[in-house]
């Protein structure tokens, strides 16, 4: 009898460990760059509802400054829905809509201290008849031009125009957009002190969709020439009813890359198929996001995986709704860092510009890990040219990954950064573990010291349920990363 059962606990034991893992071959495929990012590929965005309902940010706080910087380069879009209700006006801000000049200098001064660039986003329902009304877009140029702002900024004109019949706006054809881009070329051109102010658009959503793809196709064969990116938003579902099981579910992993393929194939049919592509506004979840969901630690899996498959198919630059306040910001209200800015912090100072191809076998349908390989930035961290950075994450919450190597990182030394909730396992954690360690700033003017844990060559790395991390392989001696 007591034989039996100590092989029933044996049998339980190893039945266990069994399904508690699962094992995940990686291969990287180092030979050829599929992508080149942009330096500024982690970038972000603040919602214009924040000027039209005088909800100013204060930039004058040396924390928050701190925070925008360490994320640097990078670009700062002010755009939104709200955008196309903005007036620009020389001090009045009385009421409602009114972006003035004090709000522009603070715009310049906070981003030129934080080496990010500055991308205004313009009102296209300004009208005469059918034509975009540049009266006052050329008011707000003109003061841009004389303070010399325009070298430090970038324009958009719009925002998802293919909803202004649901907004009750007006209704604009893809050619009438087109003559406001090109309208407003010909009015930078016009003013010697914005020759390097760019255009940037058309800023649609689904252009899966064969109305919202008319749009984007026709902003850029008008504009191609000069237009320094083409833009699409994404986000993965409404905040409004999302719960965390949304944030972890694997089936989302598909939506993405069927959007961005769709907008390569449009540019490649295009008269300018060199034109980047840019996520020029996203996150996880539109409409504000989830409150208490999309600034917890669980928002870093959607997030991580967008960060991954974007640069993975061609994507130049991804602009974060938003930086500061809001339920899916990066940054909250007493200016501290949420969970997906601590990620992205870790993502710029890691992951470099260049992009390898992956390929992982042993996974499930959809499958719960995801592996991404960059060349590591050595600009910003300590790691010599050569070296490779790898991220992965599990939103597996039964099965560990276990990840092994293949080809030349097979027998290779590494170090691995794993990001945990500091409640363990508490997704809805809204602080952050870094091996072991809570991630949190020291003081307003500096950031964590991050250390990793040496792994051995050839050893496995066990990426556990629920968590991301990061590994570099610093002597991958890996050609086109020296």
């Amino acid at each position: 009898m007591l034989s039996n059962l100590l092989f029933l606990v044996i049998f339980c034991t190893a039945f266990s460990n069994s399904v508690s893992e699962r094992n995940v071959t990686v291969t990287i495929d180092t030979d050829n760059v599929i992508n080149i990012v942009d330096a500024s590929f982690v970038s972000f965005t603040i919602d214009s509802n924040v000027y039209y309902w005088k909800n100013y940010i204060d930039f004058s706080f040396t924390r928050f400054l701190t925070l925008i910087r360490e994320l640097s380069p990078a670009v700062l879009r002010v755009g939104g829905t709200r955008a196309d209700d903005l007036i620009y006006n020389e001090t009045t801000n009385q009421r409602s809509g009114i972006v003035t000049q004090d709000n522009i200098t603070a715009l310049v001064n906070a981003t030129r201290s934080t080496n990010t660039r500055l991308i205004f986003d313009l009102n296209q329902q300004l009208r005469n008849g059918t034509e975009w009304d540049s009266t006052n877009a050329e008011k707000l140029i003109k003061f841009c031009s004389k303070m010399n702002y325009c070298n430090s900024m970038d324009w958009e004109l719009g925002n998802e125009p293919e909803y202004y019949q649901r907004d009750n706006r007006t209704v604009l054809t893809a050619e009438q957009i087109g003559d406001g881009f090109v309208k407003l070329n010909s009015l930078l051109r016009s003013y010697a002190n914005c020759q390097n102010s760019s255009i940037i658009g058309p800023d649609v959503g689904r252009v899966t969709t064969t109305s919202t793809g008319i749009i984007f196709s026709t902003v850029v064969n008008m504009t191609g020439s000069y237009l320094k990116a083409a833009t699409i938003h994404h986000y993965y579902f409404s905040g409004t009813n999302a719960t965390k099981e949304n944030y972890m579910n694997a089936s989302y992993f598909a939506d993405l890359p069927k959007l961005i393929g769709q907008a390569n194939k449009l540019l490649s049919e295009s008269k300018y198929p060199g034109v980047p592509l840019w996520l020029g506004e996203t996150s996880n979840a539109y409409g504000g996001g989830t409150p208490n969901v999309s600034d917890r630690f669980v928002d870093g899996f959607l997030w991580l995986e967008k960060l991954g498959i974007a640069a993975a198919n061609g994507v130049k630059v991804v602009c974060r709704q938003e930086l500061y306040r809001s339920n899916y910001a990066l940054i909250d209200g007493n200016f501290n860092p949420n969970p997906s800015y601590w990620l992205s912090w870790i993502h710029n100072m890691l992951v470099g510009q260049k992009v390898f191809a992956v390929n992982l076998t042993g996974l499930p349908t959809p499958p719960t890990t995801r592996v991404y390989a960059h060349c590591t930035n050595t600009a910003r961290s300590s790691y010599r040219p050569g070296a490779v950075t790898v991220f992965a994450l599990n939103v597996d919450t039964i099965k560990n990954s276990v990840l092994t190597f293949n080809g030349p990182f097979a027998n290779q030394n590494y170090e691995s950064y794993l990001l945990e909730p500091s409640v363990s396992g508490d997704v809805l954690s809204k602080s952050v573990n870094l091996n072991g360690q809570t991630l949190t700033m020291p003081s307003d003017e500096t950031m964590p010291e991050i250390v990793p844990v040496n792994q051995s060559a050839g050893s496995t790395f066990a990426l556990p349920t629920a968590t991301m991390a990061f590994l570099v392989f610093p002597k991958a001696n890996i050609q086109s990363c020296q």
